[in-house]
């Protein structure tokens, strides 16, 4: 599964805002452009999608902390997520006994204080209305629709098949929806002094939380169950760090405890490490558990690390097979990234957050050859000198 699109209207400072996504997205923008509000736009995507609407809702503080206070009089707040396969593999079943096979789709949530609604559209043929709450309509609640997108018309519901998400009694009245029962998009943002101090803790959670705070169990988890991914962990900090030589966790009395082999050295813990090495590690461990999420969302993963961290970092984002997003400040990661990889985020003259993607501004490809006297010009240099600042 892959995410390709991004419509979001009227959540925190999105307003009318599309963002295309391929495989790899590096994320750039100036301070408060908004690469904060699309990682909370994705966490509401997920929430909503292993969870419910509701919840996402809740989670996200409430419509009014989600809302964006300078739309002045709108009250609906749209998030729609348009997904596409990676492969040829059949993943979505038999909707009124006509088969989708392959087939792109868009997942639509949207809600005011009156109501929330959740639908699914496969290509453009029909749209399939989940669950709809209206407040002040309480006979509303709970009622399934399916109907053409072109006229309206209603469907036979006999042929819904539960592994899109829906639960129906016999009168079709909605029992409980779970679209994809599981993560679907995790979001990591690593807490270097919270992953000292708390990595040796036992927790419930066999995926990397997002501060890594469970880092060493996940870990334990990965060498006991996929030792090749373990090794390729391990071999990660090998190849970056000089002075590492292997890394250790142990499972002690309930505990974990993660140790690093220095050359000529013996092992030392996890609280005399460099805050990079740390970041680092978390980083090598995000991409290599297990996880049933298909994007993986880090934010700022180059922090305290050096250029040879960043570029084999940067390489194994896009060695992946999930689907990656990152938000970045730095020229290092841009100095190495394609311009196919980029995507700005910035404010238009309504103070909104829009989006374009580096190979969709008119001409930079001719800009950069311009500017490029006996070297190549990149593109952090561009948007230093303001040559691709302006995106309207």
């Amino acid at each position: 599964m892959k995410l390709t699109k991004l419509y979001i209207h009227n959540y925190k400072s999105f307003y009318d805002t599309t963002i295309e996504l391929d495989k790899l997205n590096i994320v750039v923008g100036e301070n408060n452009s908004g690469k904060s509000n699309l990682i909370d736009v994705l966490e509401f995507i997920d929430i909503a999608m292993s969870k419910d609407i509701e919840r996402a809702i809740s989670d996200k503080g409430g419509y009014d902390k989600i809302k964006n206070y300078s739309a002045v009089g709108e009250e609906k707040v749209i998030v729609r997520a348009t997904f596409s396969p990676f492969s040829r593999k059949k993943i979505v079943s038999d909707l009124d006994q006509h088969f989708y096979d392959n087939n792109t789709y868009t997942l639509s949530l949207s809600f005011s204080k009156k109501y929330y609604m959740i639908s699914i559209q496969i290509k453009d043929r029909f749209i399939l209305i989940n669950k709809h709450y209206w407040n002040s309509k309480k006979d509303s609640k709970n009622k399934l629709y399916m109907y053409r997108s072109t006229d309206k018309e209603k469907m036979d519901l006999r042929y819904l098949y539960t592994n899109i998400g829906i639960y129906v009694d016999s009168k079709l009245t909605i029992k409980g929806y779970d679209i994809f029962n599981q993560r679907s998009i995790s979001t990591y943002y690593f807490n270097t002094q919270n992953i000292r101090d708390k990595s040796n803790q036992d927790n419930k959670n066999i995926e990397l939380l997002k501060d890594g705070s469970n880092l060493g169990k996940v870990l334990f988890e990965i060498k006991e169950n996929n030792k090749d991914n373990f090794e390729i962990i391990s071999n990660s900090l090998i190849t970056t760090v000089n002075e590492i030589e292997n890394v250790e966790v142990q499972k002690v009395l309930g505990s974990y405890a993660i140790g690093f082999k220095e050359r000529g050295e013996e092992s030392i813990a996890i609280h005399t490490v460099s805050d990079g090495t740390i970041n680092f590690l978390a980083t090598m461990t995000a991409l290599n558990q297990y996880s049933e999420s298909f994007l993986l969302v880090f934010e700022e993963p180059e922090r305290h690390l050096h250029l040879n961290a960043i570029n084999y970092m940067l390489q194994a984002f896009r060695d992946s097979e999930k689907q990656i997003l990152i938000t970045t400040h730095s020229t290092e990661i841009l100095k190495h990234a394609e311009i196919e990889e980029i995507v700005f985020i910035y404010r238009d003259t309504e103070g909104d957050t829009q989006s374009i993607r580096a190979d969709a501004i008119p001409n930079l490809k001719r800009k950069m050859k311009r500017l490029a006297y006996e070297r190549d010009v990149t593109l952090d240099e561009l948007i230093g000198e303001g040559m691709i600042g302006n995106f309207e």
